[in-house]
């Protein structure tokens, strides 16, 4: 059956392949965002597609659009600021996700909450963890999500409305903006230009990556299963776990890099592994991602080769024509 779907921060990473997807599968697409479609190299092969509807739009102030389904991915990400913002974080992830469902209570949507992993950990000491780290960018994102997803139960509890939490782990994969400070990518275009590759403190810390359609999967799977009396929660991400400097020694060596893997100070909140239980995904969605890390490295590494030489190319011409 045909719907109309918003989705919310449609323009970034995975809320580009999430549109794609749904357009794909013959659904109206709402893409809701506060970037021009333009910054998704992905979303300009439907710019002109009948069934796409870009929506430029801050969800800190309140909207409306007539759908059945909602996926609230609107976040600032961590990863695109070098300092944090505290308060325009939490106006997203609070007052966006407070719009957000006053638009599915309205309008009797199904609404799916893109939450972190992050929201698990780690715990503080009182010494250890000063005010200046409470508010540091990936802290502070995390607070936001663990409120965002209060307010879900709560709007479920209260007034009916049918919410579902995703709590992602860390995706990677090909359409990402070759500046995007994600871990994968930022490696990749590092080794790619033969540049430093930055690991924080002994890179031991055990990650997990999971393949960016595989994560949409999963979203689609959650989405579309069965309501439940509380609010339906589950882990999205892969139980392949590896450490940040193996990863990086990966990716020198698929790419043929001459980058030395270099190492900072450790991160206050730097875990020492953050790998979800997706015990409920099998389960409830029978859903499990199954692209391997070395496939997913290689597709990655070739999309960022084409973008970066596409880049190099268009500055050489534009100096050519002066």
């Amino acid at each position: 059956m045909q719907k109309r779907i918003a989705v919310l921060g449609g323009v970034g990473f995975i809320g580009t392949h999430l549109c794609l997807r749904l357009i794909g599968e013959g659904h109206t697409v709402y893409c809701v965002d506060i970037r021009d479609k333009a910054c998704s190299p992905l979303l300009r092969q439907v710019a002109q597609h009948p069934r796409f509807r870009y929506v430029r739009h801050n969800i800190t102030s309140p909207f409306s659009i007539r759908c059945d389904e909602i996926y609230n991915l609107a976040a600032p990400s961590c990863v695109r600021y070098s300092e944090a913002l505290p308060v325009e974080t939490l106006k997203v992830c609070m007052l966006g996700a407070i719009n957000a469902l006053d638009v599915a209570r309205s309008g009797h949507a199904r609404l799916l909450y893109a939450s972190s992993g992050n929201i698990y950990g780690p715990v503080y000491s009182d010494a250890a963890y000063s005010a200046a780290e409470a508010c540091s960018t990936r802290r502070i994102l995390a607070e936001g999500k663990r409120a965002a997803e209060a307010l879900h139960r709560a709007y479920q509890s209260e007034f009916g409305v049918d919410a579902r939490i995703a709590r992602i782990y860390n995706t990677y994969g090909f359409g990402a903006d070759p500046m995007d400070q994600r871990v994968v990518m930022k490696m990749i275009v590092a080794a790619l230009l033969g540049k430093e590759i930055v690991v924080n403190g002994s890179g031991e810390q055990l990650r997990t990556f999971c393949w960016v359609e595989d994560l949409v999967d999963g979203l689609i799977r959650l989405m579309e299963a069965p309501r439940l009396e509380n609010v339906r929660t589950v882990n999205l991400g892969s139980s392949h776990e590896i450490a940040i400097r193996a990863l990086a020694e990966k990716i020198v060596e698929m790419t043929g890099s001459k980058s030395q893997i270099v190492h900072t100070e450790a991160r206050i909140d730097d875990v020492r592994r953050r790998t979800p239980d997706l015990s409920a995904a099998r389960r409830d969605l029978e859903w499990m991602p199954h692209t391997p890390l070395a496939e997913g490295l290689q597709r990655t590494i070739d999309y960022a080769e084409r973008l970066l030489a596409e880049k190099q190319q268009t500055r050489i011409s534009w100096a050519e024509m002066i």
